[in-house]
């Protein structure tokens, strides 16, 4: 009837335990603490309230290395048939829990990194919670220091090995002056960037219109130096020169992309200009001749 009992107990607890991984001594699985309330919860919903009987339970949580283990251990204390639960999770806590616990914690240390978009202080922080739980001797303060100097990066590692810093406190106090000074620089940098915004080409800058009644001159950037039509002076009719003078254009050229001023077309036009007088002036001179000829 006992063993009828017991194995009704089995079924429930295995059935009431289905889906939760079995421990294997690894924290990042499933720490003991995990472990002991998942069983405990279930042991109160069953109603098993045995010690010896709860232990036996709990072993079909365990991976089969860390049952054979647990096997050996009860064997050598003699107490295969007696184990109660508080002495399976004390043994679990003592084996597994510390070593791997503390392992891990040394594993992340060793592959900790700070990038300069992080925050130093909590860094810092978290750097002497893994050093903590790494269980690193505080009399070996050059190891420490050393850890420190490998998560640095390269900017801030150099300042590091100054002859005044000798442990891990004074290179964090140096790191944070060093971290505080370039995020001061990178703020006012940001500021200057924000005032003056985009680049601007004096230019390209409208000019407000002269609107006043009676006025005939014509605004835009062609037009700040007072710029009159020409005939001599630009390749266009009188139209057309202030038809570009409206719309903000090269009055030269008529691109958009520069003003007159810039207009590289200018000294073209005006070598045109002085062969046109030249033809201009042979062509009267030949009327002339003709026109002595003639009488």
């Amino acid at each position: 009837m006992a063993n009828s009992n017991y194995s009704q107990a089995s079924s429930a607890f295995a059935q009431q335990a289905r889906g939760h991984p079995r421990f294997d001594g690894k924290a990042g699985t499933m720490p003991v603490n995990s472990l002991e309330r998942i069983l405990r919860s279930t042991f109160k919903t069953l109603g098993v309230q045995n010690a010896v009987r709860q232990a036996a339970l709990a072993e079909s949580l365990l991976n089969h290395t860390v049952l054979d283990s647990w096997g050996s251990y009860c064997e050598a204390e003699g107490i295969v048939e007696t184990a109660m639960l508080a002495q399976l999770l004390q043994y679990l806590r003592a084996t597994y829990d510390t070593i791997s616990s503390s392992y891990e914690a040394f594993a992340e240390l060793v592959s900790l990194k700070f990038s300069a978009e992080a925050d130093l202080p909590q860094f810092n922080q978290w750097f002497d919670h893994l050093v903590s739980k790494a269980e690193l001797s505080a009399n070996q303060p050059n190891q420490v220091l050393n850890h420190y100097h490998h998560t640095m990066p390269t900017n801030i590692k150099k300042e590091l090995f100054a002859a005044d810093i000798v442990n891990v406190r004074q290179a964090q106090t140096r790191a944070l002056v060093l971290w505080h000074t370039r995020q001061s620089l990178q703020a006012k940098s940001n500021q200057v960037v924000d005032t003056w915004g985009e680049p601007m080409d004096i230019d390209q800058v409208a000019v407000k219109p002269n609107t006043r009644r009676g006025s005939n001159n014509h605004s835009g950037p062609n037009n700040r130096r007072g710029l009159q039509f020409n005939a001599e002076q630009f390749p266009c009719t009188e139209t057309e020169f202030h038809q570009r003078l409206e719309a903000g254009v090269c009055v030269y050229c008529g691109k958009n992309n520069h003003v007159y001023q810039r207009c590289q077309l200018r000294g073209q036009h005006k070598c045109t200009v002085q062969s046109r007088q030249i033809e201009t002036e042979q062509t009267s001179d030949s009327a002339s001749e003709s026109l002595g000829n003639s009488q």
